[in-house]
């Protein structure tokens, strides 16, 4: 994956601005400090978000997301490509508008999970938890034993959704991303993307 760092990828509660990956940190906070910390934009109601699986029209839209954060719309992990195209993608929709995306697609009996994003002015809401949570369903429907997912060294946000999803790390590729795309690219926080971080939960 190559990252579009022109766009925001992530919304500041302090400083109240969207950021893009090397404007981006972590900090420890207090749980309770971060729930009242303010919130990208006006949060959206339970009843005004639908998750649905995409229509075969809307693949602009889906292409859109993609390009938004990744500059690209093939990804590659566990050693294969995968065409968003030829996934099952599930869009959120808080009010009518696309605020987030996920895909995946169904290998032997896993379930791999391609892409996971949420623009950042719907980050914060629970999006890709409800995302995540839905896909989960989706894989357990169709049969597959095991969720994977890879996502690169740096993308520390993701490691965190991921474990407290129930997913454990399972395999480290070091090189893997930098090998891939030639070249070390600069991701959150000024953190060199470099190695393949690979992991999976039962279903």
């Amino acid at each position: 994956m190559s990252v579009n760092d022109q766009n925001p990828q992530y919304y500041c509660p302090i400083s109240d601005r969207f950021i893009s990956l090397g404007e981006a940190d972590i900090v420890v906070v207090d749980r309770k400090a971060k729930r009242e910390l303010p919130k990208p934009g006006e949060p959206v109601a339970q009843s005004n978000l639908v998750l649905r699986r995409s229509y075969d029209k809307e693949i602009a839209e889906v292409e859109e997301i993609c390009h938004y954060f990744w500059n690209e719309s093939q990804f590659h992990c566990f050693d294969q490509d995968f065409e968003i195209g030829s996934c099952i993608n599930i869009l959120a929709f808080a009010e009518d508008d696309i605020a987030g995306l996920l895909s995946w697609k169904k290998v032997d009996d896993a379930q791999i999970i391609v892409a996971l994003n949420v623009y950042p002015e719907y980050q914060g809401q629970g999006i890709a938890h409800l995302l995540l949570k839905e896909a989960l369903e989706q894989g357990r429907k169709q049969a597959c034993r095991v969720a994977r997912v890879a996502t690169s060294n740096d993308d520390l946000p993701a490691l965190s959704l991921y474990q407290k999803m129930g997913f454990q790390l399972t395999e480290l590729c070091p090189g893997a991303i930098a090998q891939h795309h030639g070249e070390e690219l600069k991701g959150f926080g000024g953190i060199l993307v470099r190695d393949e971080v690979r992991l999976e939960r039962g279903l």
